[in-house]
């Protein structure tokens, strides 16, 4: 679901605390922003992501209704305390962030490095490799010579060139805190390669939240030369929904 340094991702779940102290159910916004069904539908706003534009982050800031005025806050203190802390703590990273050179990772692939015209059972084994033993959609470990240089990385809140998407994902998740499992197969076509997945991601931010979601990939292949020149996520749930399965400092088994 879904990938993702994001001060924009940072942002949303700053926000979506604060506007939902227990994890109420709140109105907007999706780690990627317009409402969903469930199923391959894009979500329209990552749950976690990158790189965000300033002008989107304004729509963050209206999740939803906070407790109302004069409400009696029934939650032990030290819950609160917590809470506090968290989105203190966060709003320091994000502006930290926010502030470092972007500094992409220097392209080292040239043409002749690329793996061409692969047929789809090699390009499959080598994304089932990716997925499997390095859980690429957390780690940011693809296998580089089957991908073209210009193929752009989207996810439900912007899109990334390639070196964007692999420092950020790897600015933005803790691998060995994170789950991802392959749900079904992985299916290559000449065109295309796709695949669901079921995720735990573990952020590298203060207290370490994990969220939890569903969702599909769909990996573009140029007709002529076979590599991918598009990455898509497609996640079921909305942003809310996914902030609402943060858990704090528990490792995904």
């Amino acid at each position: 679901m879904n990938n993702r340094t994001s001060v924009a991702l940072l942002g949303a779940i700053a926000a979506a605390l604060h506007s939902a102290e227990a994890f109420a159910p709140t109105t907007s916004l999706r780690l990627r922003l317009s409402p969903t069904t469930t199923g391959d539908c894009r979500c329209q706003s990552t749950e976690a992501s990158l790189f965000r534009r300033k002008k989107k982050n304004d729509a963050f800031n209206e999740l939803g209704p906070s407790t109302p005025h004069g409400e009696k806050d029934e939650e032990p203190e030290q819950l609160q305390n917590s809470r506090r802390s968290f989105l203190s703590a966060t709003a320091a990273v994000t502006a930290a962030t926010a502030s470092l050179p972007l500094r992409a990772y220097a392209s080292t692939s040239t043409s002749s490095d690329k793996q061409l015209n692969l047929s789809n059972d090699e390009l499959k084994q080598i994304i089932l490799s990716d997925v499997v033993d390095k859980s690429f959609l957390v780690s940011a470990d693809i296998t580089r010579s089957v991908y073209d240089e210009s193929a752009t990385f989207t996810d439900e809140i912007d899109v990334y060139t390639m070196d964007k998407w692999i420092k950020g994902t790897k600015s933005l998740f803790i691998p060995s805190g994170s789950r991802v499992s392959l749900v079904g197969d992985v299916e290559v076509t000449q065109t295309e390669v796709s695949f669901r997945f079921d995720e735990d991601l573990m952020f590298n931010i203060p207290f370490k939240p994990v969220c939890s979601l569903t969702g599909k990939m769909v990996l573009t292949r140029d007709e002529n030369t076979g590599l991918i020149t598009s990455y898509r996520e497609y996640w079921d749930q909305s942003v809310n929904d996914v902030l609402k399965t943060a858990k704090f400092g528990k490792k995904s088994v």
